[in-house]
């Protein structure tokens, strides 16, 4: 008979107010308090490094290219356009920016991320960022909500603006306001779009979203983003992301003028993305579309 499993010493994933939560064993490498969140690293001797933030699972070394990859290449590769402009808000543990560097294409990307010591840590223990030191590249650490503003005093635009925050609480609690939300659209091209995700669960009367489990606002980022008050248009596409509650994971289009990204134009092969993967992505099942208001027609 095999031993009794003891999951007391097991790292258990804050479950908050889905009433769910990740339990792993596994060892504890590097943890401290920043002046906006706890930080901690982990090793699994099958997911290899594991970012903390929070008592909430940012990132393994295992999956985190799934991810990353999905989110920068699908819009990225999804409508033909040069000289891109982007704008990563949090990324701190650089996946994203890695992701977007292959391309050509880009001309420039700033990241605003408040807290300098997730960048640091992840480069020291995740080793999954991209160049910062790339001509291309522009190191925000401060608020994103302060850069926003002050990007529009300059009337700078991008083409595509990356949501990579946290859940709604502490360090990212700025950016879910109107307010926010108001600058951001006016600093996106008439033809950009801004990307968003977020993991789904399946209840017993319909999907939830973890944004909405753990906002502590009436509405979520993602309930308002979704009501059409600012961005008129809304595509998603879908992943499996194994590390996050739920495994299941959408992928948030929100644009101005309703553009289709679901058709690559070239071709790249990632660790996980092709272009097989870009167009299936966008094929949601009934019960996505029951949730999110989509009908047949239009998808």
């Amino acid at each position: 008979m095999a031993d009794k499993i003891d999951f007391s010493t097991w790292w258990h994933e804050d479950p908050g107010a889905i009433g769910f939560t990740h339990a792993m064993k596994m060892e504890l490498l590097h943890s401290e308090q920043s002046p906006f969140q706890k930080i901690e690293i982990y090793d699994h001797k099958d997911f290899g490094r594991v970012l903390i933030l929070d008592d909430l699972i940012q990132a393994s070394e295992a999956d985190e290219f799934i991810y990353h990859e999905m989110a920068v290449h699908v819009p990225v590769l999804g409508r033909k356009r040069e000289n891109l402009r982007a704008l990563i808000v949090g990324g701190g543990d650089g996946g994203l920016l890695r992701e977007l560097l292959v391309h050509g294409n880009i001309e420039k990307v700033v990241m605003a991320e408040i807290d300098r010591r997730v960048i640091e840590l992840s480069n020291e223990y995740l080793a999954i960022n991209g160049d910062y030191d790339d001509p291309r590249v522009e190191l925000i650490c401060d608020d994103a909500a302060r850069y926003v503003i002050e990007a529009l005093d300059r009337k700078e635009q991008f083409d595509l603006i990356f949501m990579d925050i946290t859940e709604p609480v502490g360090p990212s609690a700025s950016l879910f306001t109107e307010e926010f939300l108001d600058n951001l659209v006016a600093i996106l091209k008439d033809d950009g779009v801004c990307i968003d995700s977020d993991s789904v669960f399946i209840g017993k009367d319909r999907i939830r979203f973890l944004q909405e489990a753990s906002s502590e606002e009436d509405h979520s980022l993602l309930e308002i983003m979704r009501s059409g008050r600012f961005f008129p248009h809304l595509d998603v596409y879908r992943s499996i992301v194994p590390m996050y509650p739920g495994a299941e994971f959408g992928f948030f289009l929100y644009s101005k003028d309703g553009y289709n990204y679901s058709n690559p134009y070239a071709e790249h092969d990632g660790k996980h993305y092709n272009a097989a993967v870009h167009k299936g992505a966008f094929a949601l099942p009934n019960w996505w579309k029951n949730e999110l208001g989509f009908d047949k027609k239009n998808q």
